[in-house]
This record gives structure tokens, sequence and C-alpha cells, in this order.
């Protein structure tokens, strides 16, 4: 704040704060409503792409793939974490 010779507070700036802040509230209000519904624009969108992928193909992991470009036979290594409530894997 800025004070006068005499130690009051200057008018201009009382004058001016309540608009700032009016100002900032609103535009801080109207940018918070364009984040909710780009949001809310987002999982329908995410819901979507779920049910139907981008090539219109089923997309395989290259890990799952031998020599010859075939699904593995191999058995494949998996980690449970017991202490997180999952159950211990059963044999193939």
């Amino acid at each position: 704040m800025s004070l006068s010779q005499s130690g009051r507070v200057d008018p201009m700036l009382s004058f001016l704060f309540p608009i700032v802040f009016a100002a900032l509230f609103v535009f801080l209000l109207v940018q918070a409503f364009r984040m909710m519904t780009l949001g809310f624009n987002m999982n329908g969108a995410a819901s979507l792409s779920r049910r139907q992928d981008r090539t219109g193909l089923i997309t395989t992991h290259p890990e799952l793939l031998d020599q010859n470009g075939d699904i593995t036979s191999e058995d494949l290594l998996v980690v449970k974490f017991p202490e997180l409530g999952e159950s211990e894997a059963a044999p193939a």
C-alpha cells in the first residue's frame, strides 16, 4: 500500500483495489467454467475412443509377438501385489 506523507492510505489505491479484485474474480470464474466444460466434453470423447480404435484394427502389443509375428505361446511373467488386495495368480 502506498502511504502519503501524513501516513494515510492513498485514495486512488482504495478506489482501484475493489475494481481490480472484481475483474480478477470474474476472470477466474469464467476460466473455471471453461475448464469444467472442457472436462465434461473430454469424458464423452474418452468413452468414444474406448469403444473404437483410431485405426479400426485390434491392437496387439509387440512384446506378445514372436519372430513370425504370431502371438507367443510362452508363459508370461506376472507381478502381483498381495498387500493391495490382489489374489494369487492361478497356474495356467
